[in-house]
């Protein structure tokens, strides 16, 4: 706009410069205050249309405006809706993190097991073609004498690749309880063998996928306290973490986790531990590499 009026009084400087000192009106003048009036004219009707532009350029920036205050609300539920999205997921991932490995170890169980059965089999039937045929004892036979009934013995101990065994593929199946059941058994006969740091590993587990987090808890620290040095220390320590955080224990399950990214640093349970602190927004240390 302020360059049309410009223009305009150039164009009247120009023209007074342009006229004759007479007294008279020309000709030449008269068609100049023609021009003049259809200029001013324009002027208007450019004014007119800059007014016409401006309103419906301001009603598209406030619908604009709108509309991006509704795709704040749109993003905002979304964001929402992913985090909780977030927060099942990671917790199914956990539930089929721990039950993959129970297969694994079950499968590798099976196959000793079948192996062991097959031996045993094989040592029953020599007895058995071996075994003298005998009689049935007379009336008023004493106790102890030659075909005399034996006092019951006591019932053999649980062979331990069958209740390990029947531990896992019970864990495997979704039957906490029975899985429980069998692997304190594993443990009141097999307490200090190799497996037993896993069988007291897969209680805590079974607790767990129940969500009794205070028994998952309680057992994953008998884990870490009466087997420090077993292949299951690290495991029981990250699912503590876990079980800390689902009770929204939040400062003591981070530092749970901490203590085992310091404790086991080149773990594959100290990843997923560094994983979950990522998730909460808490600052981890690098993985350590080891030096070549």
């Amino acid at each position: 706009m302020k360059k049309h009026t410009l223009l305009a009084l150039m164009v009247f400087a120009y023209l007074g410069a342009q006229v004759p000192p007479v007294f008279g009106v020309s000709k030449e003048t008269l068609q100049m205050m023609q021009q003049l009036d259809a200029l001013q004219q324009a002027v208007q009707n450019l004014q007119k249309t800059v007014d016409t532009q401006t309103a419906v350029l301001k009603t598209l920036v406030e619908q604009a405006n709108d509309n991006v205050n509704s795709m704040k609300a749109v993003v905002t539920d979304l964001r929402g809706s992913m985090q909780q999205n977030l927060a099942s997921s990671s917790a199914r991932f956990d539930t089929m993190t721990s039950q993959m490995q129970a297969l694994s170890e079950s499968l590798d169980e099976a196959k000793a097991r079948l192996s062991k059965l097959s031996e045993q089999m094989a040592q029953m039937q020599n007895i058995l073609t071996t075994l003298p045929a005998q009689s049935n004892p007379a009336p008023g036979t004493p106790p102890g004498a030659p075909g005399a009934p034996t006092t019951p013995a006591a019932p053999p101990v649980p062979d331990a690749d069958s209740l390990y065994s029947q531990g896992l593929s019970n864990y495997n199946g979704g039957q906490w309880d029975l899985s429980i059941q069998a692997f304190q058994e594993y443990l009141k006969y097999y307490k200090d063998t190799d497996r037993a740091s896993n069988a007291q590993f897969y209680i805590g587990e079974c607790y767990y996928s129940q969500g009794d987090y205070n028994r998952a808890i309680a057992a994953y620290d008998l884990c870490s306290e009466k087997y420090p040095t077993g292949n299951k220390a690290p495991a029981a320590q990250l699912k503590k973490g876990f079980s800390l955080l689902a009770m929204d224990q939040k400062t003591a399950g981070i530092r749970e986790l901490r203590s085992l990214i310091q404790r086991f640093p080149e773990s594959h349970e100290s990843d997923l531990a560094r994983q979950r602190l990522k998730k909460l927004g808490i600052a981890v240390p690098a993985p350590h590499k080891k030096s070549a």
